[in-house]
């Protein structure tokens, strides 16, 4: 299992909304040869660190530290969801405005367009179907104080530029 320490932000019936406490970016990133990550998190601003996990049996509070925690096979498996649908229904979609209008470049970019749209939209479907089949996070414990510093000052220890 993956997990990350977060802290609850808002608390509904079985579902909690946790903010984690993941750095925005490497130290490769901050040197500008990193994947970008950091780049994307500031343009998308707190929206990618406020995550809807499931609750399960556990009281939570607004304000509690918490771990939360997704299988790795949850994981691998809305990864390739996530990227090899919306990559194969783009080049479909090329391929399919390429054979019935031949020569025909806007077409194919149309196309191509058209493709990795639907390919997004069927892999936010897919990903809605399975949240309730364990592919959500869930939270795994709840953390003291303690905990919570020993895992951050742990995580930051060990994260080494690759």
């Amino acid at each position: 299992m993956i997990t990350e320490p977060a802290t609850v932000l808002r608390v509904a019936p079985g579902v909690a909304w946790v903010s984690c406490h993941t750095q925005a970016g490497c130290q490769r990133c901050a040197e500008g040869r990193g994947c970008g990550g950091d780049v994307l998190g500031r343009l998308l601003g707190d929206r990618l660190r406020e995550v809807r996990v499931c609750a399960g049996d556990h009281d939570l509070r607004r304000g509690d530290e918490v771990l939360i925690g997704v299988t790795e096979s949850a994981l691998l498996k809305s990864s390739v969801v996530m990227y090899l649908a919306p990559l194969l229904t783009m080049l479909s979609g090329a391929l399919l405005a390429l054979v019935t209008l031949p020569g025909s470049e806007p077409g194919a970019i149309l196309g191509s367009a058209a493709g990795l749209l639907a390919g997004l939209a069927c892999a936010r479907v897919y990903g809605r179907s399975r949240r309730a089949e364990g592919f959500s996070p869930r939270v795994v414990s709840r953390l003291s104080a303690t905990d919570a510093s020993r895992t951050l000052i742990g995580r930051q220890a060990t994260t080494t530029p690759i």
